[in-house]
């Protein structure tokens, strides 16, 4: 009895021995695994434009690099994006001389921006910029059957041609030139009105934009000097469809 007890402890210490070895394993590997990524991180980040275009130059080998700042690994260049950001933006772009085209990695998304005007007219009239992002505020709001938040296609360049060729044809625009005569001089006396007091020009307008679409639109007239119950119920709706886009 005394032997076979004996016999059998070298099973208990070469499972716990391969046990130890299992764990010592686990934990090479992923130190191993840890440590790759580290340098893959880094090796992207070394690109230009930092780790997003760094990855994506690793997928695209063969696409010219666009110069941009590296930023930091993993993050990016993020921090250019708090306070002033289209300042940030433009002392990145004078620093590493890429006003006309500067790449740079929001984490691991990667991003463009132009300082040129001509390179912005360029990517902004082409096909690729043709649709709005998709949001579903705008969908549940307009049904994809606004000309602002359309998709890109038969129907959005059909309305394009009726709002062309029977809302800004020269004739209308000329048919409406008293309507927005009248409202702009409602604007001046309302702004000369309260000129010894505070007052908020971006309301007046908002007002007065308001109150030209409704001519154009539905025939409707409102003054911008004076606001009753029926232009209050306006805003508000206005307004609270401006939070869902935004949102």
């Amino acid at each position: 009895m005394m032997s076979t007890d004996v016999d059998t402890l070298w099973l208990f210490a070469l499972s716990s021995k391969c046990q130890s070895l299992t764990h010592l394993n686990t934990l090479f590997f992923a130190f191993l695994i840890l440590l790759s990524c580290l340098i893959l991180n880094l090796i992207f980040w070394a690109h230009p434009g930092g780790p997003a275009w760094g990855s994506r130059k690793w997928r695209h080998p063969t696409s010219p690099p666009i110069p941009g700042p590296n930023g930091l690994p993993i993050i990016g260049s993020i921090n250019l994006m708090t306070g002033l950001a289209h300042h940030k933006l433009a002392a990145a772009a004078q620093s590493c001389q890429a006003k006309r085209l500067m790449a740079f990695s929001l984490g691991h998304t990667p991003a463009l921006v132009t300082c040129n005007p001509d390179v912005a007219r360029e990517i902004l009239n082409s096909s690729t910029f043709a649709d709005r992002p998709a949001k579903e505020s705008a969908y549940n709001l307009m049904f994809n059957r606004s000309i602002g938040f359309a998709p890109y296609g038969v129907y959005w360049t059909t309305l394009r041609k009726i709002a062309a060729a029977h809302l800004f044809c020269p004739k209308q625009v000329k048919a409406s030139e008293q309507q927005r005569l009248e409202i702009a001089n409602q604007v001046v006396a309302v702004l000369a009105s309260n000129k010894r007091s505070d007052i908020r020009v971006r309301d007046v307008l908002k007002l007065a934009s308001l109150n030209n679409m409704m001519c154009s639109v539905f025939g409707r007239k409102y003054d911008v000097s004076s606001v009753n119950s029926e232009t209050e119920e306006l805003k508000d709706l206005v307004d609270q469809g401006y939070d869902l886009l935004e949102n």
